[in-house]
């Protein structure tokens, strides 16, 4: 009755069953063949295929999620290259006009031995309104620094123009190359081979960019390449200031006179820092750096209280 009831139930059956194969492919294993029994082959293909069903998409998930970090990197270092990029264009640029500024005030320096005995401010351009570009300009300095209505202004290449108006900090100033016909009339000087002949600027040629000199005597023998400087005379611009050379010359339409064309050694386009030069020997005291200083044999600068730079 006992044995009937056993086998009766199937599932000590089925767990004796599955004890005795157990125990069977062990002993198999351990005892039999060397080759593996097919029954553990079967069960490796199931479980390997089981591995690679669980593990392609894993894998997959694994290799999107470093693809997106990858992205995420690249796109990251290429918002930093470009900044870089950026910084070095500011960098470059910034270089390259300190640079032309430092070729200038270089240039300004090698202007001093001409300018002896002269007293000169030094000074930078602040405003330059593009409706009145060939006009005027506003420099940095004023009537605080000494600045005097018509004092002549220049390059370190040449003249061009003379201070208009005056404030205590900045002043304008009118440039020669202006068609204003009210501007200040300048006296200046031609260099022939054997005399110095005087005439008058009088205006400004705006297509070929040429200074118009009049009241040149008839019989000057005006040629090509002549040096123009201011003469001093007049009471605008002391002796000596260089404004160009000459380009043509020719009658007036009397006969009387030469109308002389010049061309200009100051650029009048780029301007960034000027001189300021001073008539006379007079000279006001200030506390500003930009006080009147005198030029010496030497080329140095001196200011009022006689010490050199």
């Amino acid at each position: 009755m006992t044995l009937r009831q056993f086998f009766g139930n199937k599932k000590l059956i089925v767990i004796l069953v599955s004890v005795i194969t157990a125990f069977s492919m062990i002993s198999f294993s351990i005892f039999g063949q060397n080759e593996t029994p097919k029954p553990v082959l079967w069960v490796n293909d199931v479980t390997a295929i089981i591995g690679r069903i669980v593990s392609a998409p894993t894998n997959s998930l694994v290799r999107f999620s470093e693809s997106i970090n990858s992205l995420v990197n690249t796109y990251d270092e290429n918002k930093s290259l470009k900044k870089q990029v950026n910084s070095l264009e500011d960098l470059k640029a910034q270089n390259k006009m300190l640079k032309s500024e430092n070729e200038e005030l270089s240039d300004l320096l090698s202007l001093r031995p001409s300018l002896v005995g002269k007293n000169i401010i030094t000074s930078t351009v602040i405003t330059r309104s593009p409706d009145s570009w060939i006009d005027n300009l506003t420099i940095d300095v004023g009537s605080n620094n000494g600045v005097e209505k018509n004092m002549s202004v220049m390059t370190d290449s040449g003249l061009v123009g003379h201070v208009s108006e005056v404030s205590p900090t900045s002043s304008k100033v009118q440039l020669l190359s202006t068609e204003n016909e009210q501007v200040t009339q300048v006296a200046v000087s031609i260099q022939l081979d054997d005399q110095i002949v005087h005439g008058v600027i009088s205006g400004f040629d705006k297509r070929n960019d040429e200074i118009i000199v009049t009241q040149i005597p008839a019989e000057a023998k005006v040629k090509k390449g002549d040096t123009v400087t201011t003469s001093g005379l007049g009471g605008v611009s002391p002796e000596g200031l260089i404004v160009g050379e000459v380009v043509d010359s020719k009658k007036d339409n009397h006969g009387l006179s030469q109308k002389v064309t010049i061309k200009p050694a100051a650029d009048f386009i780029d301007i960034r820092h000027v001189i300021v030069v001073m008539p006379g020997d007079e000279t006001e005291n200030t506390e500003n750096t930009n006080q009147p200083q005198e030029v010496t044999e030497d080329g140095n600068v001196a200011t009022e209280s006689g010490e050199g730079e």
